[in-house]
């Protein structure tokens, strides 16, 4: 079967773009709720960035568990295979530490 090339792109590249989408959309929310314009008291919306850094676990979490066939037939995956695998991994490892300030930081400085 021969898929396109945007879908394999995409394929290889879709883990990542969440990690990023995640990276981008926390520390643009916490810089935005820590301005003196928009001080919330507390801080950053912890529940909103927690629900966040979640539902990017899971979806990396699941496109890694779709990639699992690799490690069955290590001597039939092609290098995409291995890249999409492994940048699902990457991601839920790199989300798992940009969402390590959720735990650490108590309130906007």
């Amino acid at each position: 079967m021969q898929d396109g090339f945007w879908r394999q792109l995409l394929r290889g590249t879709l883990p990542l773009l969440v990690w990023a989408a995640h990276f981008t959309f926390c520390y643009l929310l916490a810089a935005a709720q820590c301005t003196p314009a928009a001080m919330r008291a507390g801080g950053p919306d912890r529940v909103l960035m927690g629900i966040v850094t979640v539902v990017a676990l899971a979806l990396c979490a699941w496109l890694l568990w779709r990639e699992r066939g690799i490690l069955r037939n290590a001597k039939e995956a092609a290098l995409l295979d291995w890249a999409a695998a492994l940048g699902a991994l990457l991601a839920f490892v790199g989300i798992v530490w940009t969402g390590l300030p959720l735990l650490l930081v108590q309130g906007c400085s």
